[in-house]
């Protein structure tokens, strides 16, 4: 009797571990089900914005259409390349747009960018950002707000736009800022600091 006792129990602990891994195997089924729709539906909404772009007469680059992307990607490197690329042309070849904050434009930026904070693209993006602007590079610090700055533009019809993937800190092109993010503090000056000053060089 309790060799089958045993063996009942053995057998309703597999079907037990069965249960479980049909339950696993249909969570996982579902969420990959979840993923491929969110991909699918993300790809849908990217050709609907290529077609609306088209249809308005703008061109497209066809490479972004066949890798299913509103804009370019390239690492700082490559990023470098393009400044210098279009150092000879005129103004509206090239625009360079650091979303950074204040401080972090103040310490230093790529020379010429245009500095505008991701947090007042919204507002001034269509005031500063021509459109007709053949290429325009967007770039923060590590590449997640130039991203999103990007995907904002390019979802209002910008098809120029080319994000530094890898961000500021990886830069190697010439650099413009004061190289510190230390505020300056300006003291008066007492009326015998000249006098301890030749005191203390003596």
């Amino acid at each position: 009797m309790a060799a089958g006792i045993a063996l009942i129990w053995w057998r309703l602990r597999a079907l037990t571990q069965t249960v479980k891994d049909l339950t696993r195997q249909q969570y996982d089924g579902e969420n990959e089900l979840r993923e491929t729709a969110r991909q699918q539906s993300e790809a849908l909404s990217i050709l609907r914005v290529q077609l609306a772009q088209l249809v308005s007469g703008r061109e497209l680059d066809d490479t972004l259409v066949r890798t299913g992307s509103l804009y370019h990607q390239a690492s700082a490197d490559e990023a470098r390349q393009i400044v210098e690329r279009h150092a000879a042309g005129t103004r509206s070849d090239l625009l360079i747009v650091d979303v950074r904050n204040e401080k972090e434009f103040l310490q230093s930026h790529v020379p010429g960018a245009k500095h505008i904070p991701f947090e007042h693209l919204e507002t001034r993006f269509q005031a500063e950002v021509p459109k007709e602007t053949k290429t325009i590079l967007v770039y923060c610090s590590q590449g997640e707000r130039s991203r999103l700055a990007c995907d904002f533009l390019s979802r209002d019809g910008y098809t120029t736009l080319v994000n530094m993937r890898d961000g500021f800190q990886k830069w190697t092109g010439p650099v413009q800022g004061t190289g510190s993010l230390d505020l300056v503090q300006i003291q008066s000056k007492s009326p015998h600091a000249d006098v301890d000053l030749e005191r203390a060089q003596s």
